[in-house]
């Protein structure tokens, strides 16, 4: 008889620290920043101590994970406080995440290509970065276009303003609605106007997600003659 109270005591006990556990273990969903919320056409996922796979929409993203797209494709991601990311084709990114008591600051790293995004307002103590072995843009809730390459970064702001910096000489400028910000590897930062080019490649990296349904592309003929091809679909 005491053998078995012996017994359905350590069962009881492992139990209770069984259960202890599930409640101290943070769900995916709690670690979560934010979630891959459309996918169009070529898009992969790599998780932190994972393989590259293709991304499917809805998909989780926790701090460390990357996204990249392949020629002609988009991904949309969709952060915890409703800020969007347009991931255009031919881009890579890592995003990254940390909490301080209730404030939530993300970043976004760029290896290469361009995104577009409307950042929400942040709160008092967070942050949104996009960076790049170049540049730092720091945003506390504005829309526009960043561009990473090996020769330049370019910062298209159209709404709101965004503070820029050079990481290699440690300068600053402040780029606002209707400039542009252009940062280089030897250290110089600069802002200028944007150019109409400028502004139309913003809006349209940034644009609604209910257009992203549409592809549109310049075909030639061998005459020379041009058409324009427009290929709508579903995700």
């Amino acid at each position: 008889m005491k053998r078995n109270t012996e017994r359905c005591a350590a069962f009881f006990a492992l139990s209770m620290l069984g259960l202890a556990w599930g409640i101290a273990a943070p769900s995916p969903a709690e670690n979560s920043l934010g979630l891959i919320s459309r996918v169009i056409l070529d898009v992969s996922h790599k998780e932190v101590g994972k393989d590259w796979q293709t991304a499917k929409k809805g998909e989780t993203l926790t701090s460390g994970d990357r996204v990249k797209t392949g020629a002609k494709s988009i991904a949309i991601i969709k952060f915890k406080d409703n800020s969007l990311v347009r991931v255009r084709e031919l881009s890579e990114l890592t995003v990254t995440g940390s909490m301080n008591g209730s404030a939530f600051s993300k970043s976004v790293e760029m290896k290469n290509g361009v995104v577009g995004f409307n950042i929400k307002k942040q709160q008092t103590g967070e942050e949104f970065r996009f960076s790049s072995p170049t540049s730092v843009a720091s945003i506390r809730g504005t829309g526009g276009a960043f561009a990473a390459s090996e020769t330049a970064d370019t910062l298209i702001v159209t709404e709101g303003a965004i503070e820029f910096t050079n990481v290699s000489s440690s300068q600053k400028v402040t780029v606002s609605a209707g400039f542009t910000g252009i940062s280089r590897p030897d250290g110089t930062i600069v802002t200028r106007p944007s150019t109409p080019e400028e502004k139309a490649a913003a809006e349209q990296a940034a644009r609604p997600s209910d257009q992203d349904n549409r592809l549109e592309f310049d075909l030639r003929d061998g005459k020379g003659n041009s058409k324009r091809l427009r290929i709508d679909f579903r995700d």
